[in-house]
């Protein structure tokens, strides 16, 4: 009878069952992987080739074994600038004509300036469909940039490693999954001639969706990120249609879109006039997504370090936080789309145009309607994101 009642006092070992919380924190390596899956997919699937019209010319990798000769001299409007002509010998080290040698000229004027020195890599043109390589079927095209591009990406992801570690890998990560998803979903869905608004919206709440579920995983923080993003993009998206639409501004203002018309296959039609809008929504996700997180995160800090604080207090510190990171992102986007404009801004001092006319210029209108409705939609993300962060933070479950 003792060991009886010594076997009930033993209290059973139950498995260890996992909670809800550790199956959502496993929720954003089942995401990064379907991320991956997904950018595999797009990529695949993506063949611009079969796009535009075919090439006029090939462009391949050349090394230059030397120098022949120079003759080049300063030019007379711009000192630090020399024109004049290259002998050089080049080596051919991709494509079909990888290891022939040949001398070809170079020849160096104000705008297409390459000063030649022995072991540069260079790229050349090289016509196509011919049997044998002449000098005179090849042209110097530019310099290799291709390594400092790629050791630049290198450098930024190795950085966000030592600087966040987990989650400088898992913002890497969302880096890398927005730029395949823009490159291969939405620039190849929109030269197949399909809605850029539908698809520039989709594709800023699924790469803005996944960028937050990465880095702060699942989380009620995470959700208010993520819907007060939602709404501003949505309302920068509609509010950017309505401004183009009463200033007569859509993609046919921009400065591609005469050689879009030209060079696109008669078989597809692209919806150019809609190209606008989809830029206004790409260039605001990046602001609206910043706001977004701001807040939430900042609520949420506030919350932990005061349970007591009831929801109307949060939002209204949330409305605080948010005021301070407009004033911020405000400025900041409206430095980069003028440092963007900075040439074009300069030849209209120039050219000394006019009032009336600076602010009728399609430029000026499409610069102010996207900062506008990038801002605006910032704008609508503070209030929305403060008020989700303050209800998921007050709430038990």
């Amino acid at each position: 009878m003792a060991k009886i009642k010594q076997a009930k006092k033993q209290k059973i070992s139950l498995p260890n069952i996992p909670k809800p919380g550790d199956l959502l924190r496993s929720g954003r390596l089942w995401l990064g992987l379907a991320g991956i899956i997904f950018c595999i997919v797009i990529i695949y699937m993506s063949d611009f080739s079969a796009l535009g019209l075919p090439p006029s010319f090939n462009v391949e990798r050349a090394r230059v074994i030397s120098v022949l000769d120079t003759n080049i001299w300063p030019d007379h409007y711009i000192p630090s600038v020399y024109v004049g002509s290259q002998r050089v010998e080049i080596e051919i080290l991709s494509g079909e004509f990888a290891g022939e040698q040949l001398e070809v000229i170079n020849t160096l004027s104000r705008f297409a300036n390459l000063y030649m020195r022995d072991g540069m890599e260079v790229l050349v043109s090289i016509l196509p469909d011919i049997e044998y390589l002449e000098a005179h079927f090849m042209g110097i095209y530019g310099p290799s940039r291709g390594p400092v591009v790629i050791g630049s990406v290198g450098l930024l992801v190795v950085s966000m490693l030592i600087m966040g570690r987990k989650k400088g890998f898992f913002a890497a990560l969302a880096l890398g999954f927005t730029m395949v998803s823009v490159v291969f979903f939405l620039v190849s869905f929109l030269a197949l001639g399909y809605s850029p608004v539908v698809f520039s919206l989709l594709t800023a709440i699924i790469t803005t969706t996944f960028t937050l579920l990465m880095v702060s995983g699942f989380s009620r923080q995470s959700l208010a990120a993520v819907a007060g993003t939602w709404t501003g993009l949505v309302f920068a998206g509609l509010l950017s249609v309505l401004l183009g639409r009463l200033g007569n501004v859509s993609g046919l203002n921009l400065e591609d879109a005469r050689q879009m018309l030209y060079n696109s296959p008669p078989d597809i039609f692209l919806r150019i006039p809609d190209m606008f809008f989809a830029g206004v929504i790409i260039a605001a996700s990046g602001v609206v997504v910043d706001a977004a997180m701001s807040i939430s995160s900042s609520v949420f800090e506030i919350k932990e370090q005061s349970p007591g604080i009831t929801s109307k207090r949060l939002y209204r510190s949330g409305m605080h936080i948010g005021g301070d990171i407009l004033g911020a992102n405000s400025n900041t986007l409206i430095l980069a789309l003028t440092g963007a404009s900075l040439p074009t801004m300069i030849l209209i001092v120039l050219f000394g145009f006019p009032y009336l006319r600076v602010i009728n210029l399609d430029f000026v209108a499409i610069e102010v309607i996207q900062s506008v409705s990038a801002a605006m939609g910032m704008i609508f993300a503070i209030p929305a994101t403060a008020l989700f962060s303050s209800l998921l933070a007050t709430r038990n479950q």
